[in-house]
C-alpha cells in the first residue's frame, strides 16, 4: 500500500502538462519520462529502466535553449551518483 505522501505526488504528477512551445520531439519525450515516473510510484518499482532518461537528455541536448536545464539535471544526476 502507497503512503499517503506518495499518492499525492503521484496525482500531482499526472497532472503535469508540458508548456506549449516545447518542439514536438522533446514533448513526446517529457511526457513519456512522466508517464513512467507514475508507473514506477504507482507500483512501487525499485529504478526506472534507463532508455527513458536517456532518450530525455539526448533529445533535450539538440535545442539549445534546454542548455541550462539540460546541464542542472545531469548535475542532479551526477549529484546523486545515477550517471557516472
Amino acid at each position: 500500500m502507497l503512503p499517503e505522501d506518495l499518492k499525492r505526488d503521484i496525482q500531482r504528477i499526472k497532472n503535469l502538462k508540458v508548456i506549449d512551445g516545447v518542439p514536438k520531439d522533446l514533448k513526446v519525450a517529457i511526457q513519456t519520462f512522466i508517464e513512467q515516473a507514475i508507473i514506477i510510484g504507482e507500483y512501487e518499482l525499485e529504478t526506472m529502466p534507463p532508455e527513458y532518461l536517456n532518450n530525455l537528455l539526448k533529445v533535450m541536448s539538440k535545442y539549445p535553449e534546454y542548455n541550462i536545464l539540460l546541464s542542472q539535471l545531469i548535475e542532479i544526476l551526477n549529484k546523486n551518483e545515477l550517471i557516472e
